[in-house]
């Protein structure tokens, strides 16, 4: 499919964000499924201080994807705001600009992580139980920096040239590696963690490399010329600028990560900071759907805006959230009356059920509004609007939930700490329905 048959501007709205938001959304669960299937296996099979290992390093995926996701959101966005502008100089330069950040980014990051490997893993809560665990996992994973920041890159380009189908592929072919090799290396090989993290890494690179063959083979409405990679003030700025939401959303998710994990760690041990690896494991198939939805409608949404068609914006935006809400409520459902199935799938013992069950119904109680929220954020993002979208971020993720984290527990044990993050999201919907309501007045009264 070429960009050029999919009319942004005046075709049938609900049909373009389905054929834009459902590869978008299964490209992320298919992201996701690297983690998720790392734990399963080694929860399987390698006991609950393994499993316990591998949550402890759950934010230094976050830290891997904070990075990429600013480069590659941003350069995204920028690629549609110049395509519903017609310059095309500027939408080949926005991914040449978003490849040599990409690569700058994730090349200092793996150095920082194989340097300070013990410092970072003891800011992570890791326990002592669970040291060697993720010792071995972290310093594997690491290497896998500019893969994962690569393959997400060229995932995000191939979709807004019009191509959401082939963009899915990309992080496809990776996440069906990762799931044969982990069959192969933990099960049949014995491998272990190690196992686990090989075959991530290993999948990012299968991703990475097909995303490039798109890419560089002009297979999308990127053309490759020399020129584009060399890097403009001007263009990083706004690329920065535009994926910087992004940023903060990740990184929160990874400082969040290891407030959970000290909390878990005081109040229930390996077997707490296990449940809390379901959960956020589980929690990933809420908001991946809800994101891919969000980036779905992200050329849609900056092609009509850089055209001026702001009525057209705000119809996206109330469409794209009916659906990501009743998407989301399916999953929501699924928790609420099956948590032991969900724990049992990761090996969950007795220790867990009991802890799991009531943390998995607390936890997702009020999940089906999350929809709303991604969709906000993202929205800001792609009309070039980063401060709300920022602001709502670090109020959900630090602000509110930080300390709920903390106070809750003091009243409600270890189910206090479950009850932070549903407080925080009926928070920050309120605060997103807000400052979109601005939004739309604002826009509209340029009409």
């Amino acid at each position: 499919m070429n960009t050029k048959t999919v009319d942004y501007l005046n075709g049938s709205l609900f049909p373009i964000i389905l054929k834009f938001s459902i590869p978008a959304a299964i490209s992320l669960l298919i992201t996701a499924i690297y983690n998720i299937v790392d734990r399963m296996f080694v929860g399987n099979f390698n006991g609950t201080s393994a499993l316990a290992g591998l949550s402890v390093c759950f934010p230094l995926s976050y830290m891997m994807m904070a990075f990429a996701l600013t480069c590659s959101a941003g350069g995204s966005t920028l690629f549609s705001l110049f395509s519903g502008q017609n310059q095309t100089d500027k939408m080949n330069k926005s991914f040449g600009n978003a490849f040599m950040l990409v690569c700058f980014f994730e090349i200092l990051l793996t150095i920082l992580l194989l340097l300070f490997p013990n410092q970072i893993l003891k800011v992570f809560g890791v326990t002592e139980t669970a040291y060697p665990y993720a010792l071995l996992y972290y310093r594997i994973v690491a290497l896998g920096c500019l893969f994962q920041g690569l393959s997400q890159l060229f995932c995000d380009f191939v979709r807004v040239s019009g191509k959401p189908i082939l963009g899915m592929c990309v992080t496809g072919i990776g996440a069906v590696t990762n799931l044969i090799l982990d069959a192969i290396f933990i099960i049949i090989l014995d491998w272990g963690v190690a196992g686990a993290a090989s075959a991530t890494v290993i999948g990012q690179i299968f991703s990475s490399l097909f995303g490039a063959y798109l890419i560089f083979k002009n297979k999308t409405q990127v053309h490759i010329k020399r020129n584009i990679f060399c890097l403009e003030k001007g263009i990083c700025l706004q690329i920065i600028s535009c994926g910087f939401s992004f940023w903060v959303a990740q990184m929160a998710m990874g400082f969040i990560s290891l407030v959970y994990n000290s909390q878990l760690g005081n109040y229930g041990g390996d077997i707490a900071i296990s449940v809390y690896a379901v959960i956020s494991s589980i929690m990933t198939f809420v908001i991946m759907p809800a994101s891919g939805i969000s980036q779905g409608i992200q050329p849609i949404v900056g092609n009509n805006y850089g055209s001026g068609k702001y009525k057209r914006v705000m119809q996206t935006l109330f469409q794209a959230t009916c659906f990501s809400v009743f998407i989301t409520c399916f999953i929501w459902l699924i928790v609420l009356f099956f948590p032991k199935q969900i724990l049992a799938a990761f090996g969950g013992t007795e220790e867990m059920f009991h802890i799991g069950i009531t943390g998995l119904r607390i936890n997702f109680c009020i999940t089906p509004v999350l929809g709303f929220v991604m969709l906000a954020t993202t929205f800001f993002q792609s009309i070039n609007r980063p401060a709300p979208s920022i602001l709502i971020t670090i109020l959900r993720q630090v602000i509110f939930l930080i300390p709920f984290i903390f106070i809750f527990p003091i009243f409600f044990q270890i189910n206090g700490i479950f009850f932070a993050q549903p407080i925080s999201d009926a928070l920050a919907t309120l605060l997103s329905l807000y400052l979109v309501l601005k939004e739309q007045k604002r826009m509209l009264s340029f009409i």
